[in-house]
């Protein structure tokens, strides 16, 4: 019976990346690879793909542009804020961070959704051929709570493509 569990125990080990969504960013001439829990749903938007966890509660979405392409980028980032009714409450905290070895600046807003306060967070980071990663993420401090440990494993999942 010890050997039945064990055996099964590693099957599910060796088989947990199976159930989970695997992407490489920027989908032309990727700079690095990121793995969204597959309980998550996903689709693709137009300057890359963007999801929500099972409760709705947190948005994550990965883009790319080239430099040419960069304010067409932001300005679909600026109305979608509009269309999910999200209002920067203050000034954007900028820090420089490193996400599993990947030089980012990461751009802190709080704001307001139509739920109360929230964060809407954007991470720049500079990708070979002249463009430019975003990664963005939405969510009140409660929502990330509820979420913490898919958050973490997504944002560790995040690396580089040498």
């Amino acid at each position: 019976m010890k050997r039945i569990l064990a055996a099964a125990a590693l099957v599910v080990a060796l088989t947990g990346s199976a159930w989970a969504k695997n992407f490489a960013f920027p989908k032309d001439n990727p700079a690095a690879t990121i793995t969204i829990p597959d309980s998550w749903t996903t689709e693709a938007i137009d300057f890359g793909f963007a999801a929500k966890s099972p409760d709705e509660g947190v948005f994550f979405s990965v883009e790319s542009a080239s430099a040419a392409r960069l304010d067409k980028m932001m300005e679909l980032n600026v109305q979608w804020m509009k269309d999910n009714k999200i209002t920067a409450t203050g000034k954007a905290v900028e820090r420089e961070i490193e996400l599993n070895g990947m030089k980012a600046t990461l751009l802190s807003y709080p704001a307001t959704d139509e739920a109360g306060e929230t964060t809407v967070e954007f991470a720049l980071i500079a990708a070979p051929g002249n463009r430019v990663i975003m990664l963005t993420l939405w969510a009140s401090d409660e929502e990330r709570a509820a979420n913490e440990g898919e958050i973490r494993a997504i944002q560790r999942s995040i690396k580089p493509i040498n």
